[in-house]
């Protein structure tokens, strides 16, 4: 009977260490819990927790994949925030005069292309231009323009309405008959060329030699419509001596004088008169 009661202090005092010992795991505990869920109380004293392990700047964890502070830290300093836009603005501007050396390039380029083609068109045309001019001028050369040539009554009619003659030994106009005189297929400039020294001199003027035959030949020959011949007088022969520059004697001692294209030969009965 005496044991007992040492018994159940004995248990009395187990219970009671195991409450204290209780208390003091749960304080802990519901300090935590307080400083998480409210503002911390001045007097309130946090229990200091384990140190953080050190690990290299840069490495990242395996449990999460993100880096350490110190790295974002550093990747978002003011200096590499400063850096990037200048690179890429040099970068921009580098591509910038990259393109337009290229565009100055390129534009120079075709600008000394459509030189260098315009003027080889140029010269291409200069030499079509020389090669059209000698063509046509071998064209003229091969190909002369023809006289306008006219009958011999349309001949004669303009003769008599400018106030000049013709005569005829023979009395008569055929071509082929060298005692007539014919201005058949006479130059139309050579029949106005005989009224113009008439109006010019004021002196009588009869044709006596047209295109019949019996004339010297040649280019500019009788037959051809170039030459006529007139009856002199003293007014044609004083006329044609003074206005005109002598220009020597002919092969047959017929004297000459000359007026531009014109040419007077003094035969024995007639002015030979060549009108060009």
């Amino acid at each position: 009977m005496g044991t007992r009661p040492c018994k159940q202090r004995r248990a009395r005092l187990t219970a009671g260490a195991l409450l204290a010992l209780q208390i003091s795991l749960v304080a802990p505990a519901s300090h935590a819990a307080a400083a998480a869920d409210g503002p911390r109380s001045p007097a309130a004293v946090t229990a200091p927790g384990p140190a953080p392990a050190i690990r290299p700047a840069g490495v990242r964890t395996a449990a999460t994949g993100t880096y350490d502070a110190d790295v974002l830290a550093t990747a978002r300093s003011p200096y590499r925030q400063a850096a990037a836009p200048r690179t890429e603005a040099a970068t921009r501007t580098e591509a910038k005069t990259g393109t337009e050396a290229q565009a100055g390039a390129k534009t120079r380029t075709a600008t000394a292309t459509q030189a260098g083609a315009k003027t080889r068109t140029e010269a291409k045309a200069g030499t079509e231009a020389g090669t059209t001019s000698r063509t046509e001028a071998a064209a003229k050369s091969s190909h002369p323009i023809l006289p306008i040539r006219i009958g011999h009554v349309q001949a004669a009619q303009q003769l008599r309405e400018a106030g000049l003659r013709w005569k005829s030994s023979g009395g008569c106009t055929n071509r082929s008959v060298r005692t007539c005189t014919s201005l058949e297929a006479v130059r139309a400039a050579t029949v106005a060329d005989v009224i113009a020294l008439k109006r010019r001199s004021g002196c009588r003027v009869v044709v006596t030699g047209g295109t019949e035959v019996g004339h010297a030949p040649g280019r500019y020959s009788h037959h051809r419509g170039y030459k006529l011949d007139i009856t002199p007088n003293d007014c044609i022969n004083r006329y044609i001596t003074r206005e005109h520059a002598f220009d020597g004697v002919r092969g047959d001692g017929a004297a000459l004088y000359r007026d531009s294209g014109t040419v007077y030969a003094r035969e024995s009965d007639h002015w030979d008169i060549l009108f060009r």
